[in-house]
């Protein structure tokens, strides 16, 4: 891996890091305190969609790096991911519906249901720091 490489993964996985912290700050609050702040919920939302972007394209670079794949859409990352083994096959299918929404959240953001972004966010930091684990530890074993 280049060193490029490696501080684009560094740097991307510190911004996820970021996104965590600021995604369990907002899962303190109510359903309600929640639904009703829409700044809270707005920014949520963007953090949530900036996180599954990160985690959707280093796992493209890790595809493309490491196993000579490449998904043509967002929604078939996390499958290959589960394929190589880069993260596992278990985590892969509970968390499909990643690309999925962050897909939703990006083009058909009118139609976001504020209350499937809380629902969201209760599991999103625990995820993100799964797939952050699954990344670092495949980059270790497969240094060059």
């Amino acid at each position: 891996m280049t060193l490029y490489e490696q501080e684009s993964i560094e740097s991307k996985l510190f911004r996820l890091k970021e996104i965590t912290k600021t995604l369990e700050e907002a899962r303190v609050y109510s359903k309600e305190k929640f639904l009703a702040d829409k700044l809270i919920a707005d920014s949520s939302m963007f953090n949530l969609m900036i996180g599954i972007t990160i985690i959707l394209d280093l796992g493209q670079h890790l595809l493309t790096r490491y196993a000579q794949r490449a998904a043509k859409e967002y929604k078939e990352v996390i499958t290959m991911l589960g394929e190589e083994e880069i993260i596992s096959r278990e985590f892969a299918a509970a968390n499909l519906d990643m690309a999925k929404f962050r897909n939703l959240m990006v083009h058909d953001y009118d139609k976001i249901d504020e209350a499937l972004v809380y629902d969201y966010i209760s599991k999103a930091p625990d995820v993100f720091r799964q797939f952050a684990k699954y990344y670092l530890d495949f980059v270790e074993k497969t240094k060059d």
